[in-house]
């Protein structure tokens, strides 16, 4: 048996070694956040997590601070360098000049002119300290006059894990970036973290106390629902969020407030998607849910295949999903999803519509698919 003495000396070597990792880990992610990306011939063969279209041109943003941009249809590639190396977990253009991407490390950095120049406008040092003060503010004011369902209490927990997070060091993870027009947008991402913006990203307002999110799960996915948009109602867009353990929440005012859906089932939730006037949740081992009416009801989507679901897109009335092992599913309803074999089993987390067929980013880089190549596969 070992002695007291021997116990407490591994102890204090185990914490000892803990705190070293720490600050190796705090200290890589500084340097992530503070070197600019690599310029790389294989750039497009790497991690890659996210697709979006600015206008005609593709861009496309993941591992060490990657972003890649086609002007012929994703047929070729050209690397542009960014101001950091972290990796990029989602990118939104609201207009073709208009774009940001975000990722680890409490990353955003955004662009004018259309994905050509970027700059970085938030990092997780800057994160750290804009959720300090603001709670901070909160708990010294004696609560928050938006949220009065929410104790001091809990303001207070917000505001001790806010100062473990300034101890750490920048490495909150951003999972997710939406905008509705150039001003107003929102970032989203782990414990719980829900930021808003009405300047284009050059200041940011914490709202992650507004959603009722106790435990702090991860918030992977955000939405505005088109169905409601076209209404032209102001101030009526509803948003909707996708979160772990099968949670959802909606807002009506602009992302103030936020109301718990009742969820369809208690897995993860990782993207959201519109559809024929249908919202649609993509879930783990295959569970997809389309709601007709804003989130309050939930229909599951019987699939072909229970592989975990990561995006989407659409394309008039056709719909094409994709997802971990290879998943790739394709058709013009829900009803009717055909699974296009890819030849391989590599992991896609992002698709979008081009002119003659689909683009898709993944572990291993990108992957054009042809209509003509996918209709031959049906024959």
């Amino acid at each position: 048996m070992l002695s007291f003495t021997k116990v407490f000396q591994r102890a204090r070597w185990f914490v000892c070694c803990l705190s070293l990792a720490m600050t190796a880990w705090v200290s890589a992610a500084a340097d992530r956040i503070d070197t600019p990306s690599l310029l790389s011939s294989r750039a497009s063969e790497g991690l890659l997590l996210d697709i979006a279209k600015a206008g005609d041109r593709l861009v496309v943003v993941g591992d060490y601070g990657r972003v890649l941009v086609s002007d012929d249809q994703g047929a070729d590639w050209t690397q542009i360098q960014t101001p950091v190396s972290v990796l990029l977990t989602s990118v939104y253009f609201s207009d073709a000049r208009h774009g940001w991407a975000a990722g680890h490390d409490g990353v955003v950095i955004h662009t004018a002119d259309g994905g050509d120049s970027w700059i970085r406008q938030l990092d997780g040092r800057q994160l750290n300290q804009l959720q300090l003060d603001t709670y901070q503010a909160l708990v010294d004011a004696g609560g928050d006059s938006k949220t009065a369902d929410l104790s001091l209490e809990d303001l207070e927990l917000f505001l001790d894990d806010a100062m473990v997070a300034v101890e750490e060091g920048p490495t909150q993870p951003i999972l997710d970036i939406y905008f509705i027009n150039n001003q107003k947008g929102f970032v989203l991402g782990a414990y719980g973290l829900l930021l808003k913006t009405e300047d284009g990203g050059s200041s940011w307002v914490v709202l992650s106390h507004h959603v009722p999110n106790p435990d702090r799960f991860h918030l992977n996915a955000l939405l505005v629902d088109k169905k409601v948009v076209n209404q032209q109602v102001a101030g009526q867009q509803t948003l909707i969020i996708a979160a772990e353990a099968g949670l959802l929440f909606r807002s009506d005012d602009q992302g103030e407030s936020w109301v718990a859906l009742d969820s369809p089932y208690e897995g993860s939730f990782f993207g959201l998607s519109s559809y024929q006037d249908q919202v649609l949740a993509l879930g783990l081992r295959g569970h997809l849910f389309a709601s007709q009416d804003h989130g309050d009801s939930w229909q599951q989507v019987a699939l072909t295949r229970s592989a975990s679901i990561s995006g989407a897109a659409t394309y008039n009335d056709e719909i094409m999903l994709v997802g971990q092992g290879g998943l790739v599913l394709h058709g013009r309803s829900l009803a009717q999803l055909k699974a296009f074999d890819v030849q391989d089993r590599r992991a896609w987390s992002s698709v979008v519509r081009v002119k003659d067929g689909w683009v898709l980013v993944g572990e291993k880089g990108i992957k054009r698919i042809t209509d003509k190549v996918l209709e031959a596969s049906y024959e």
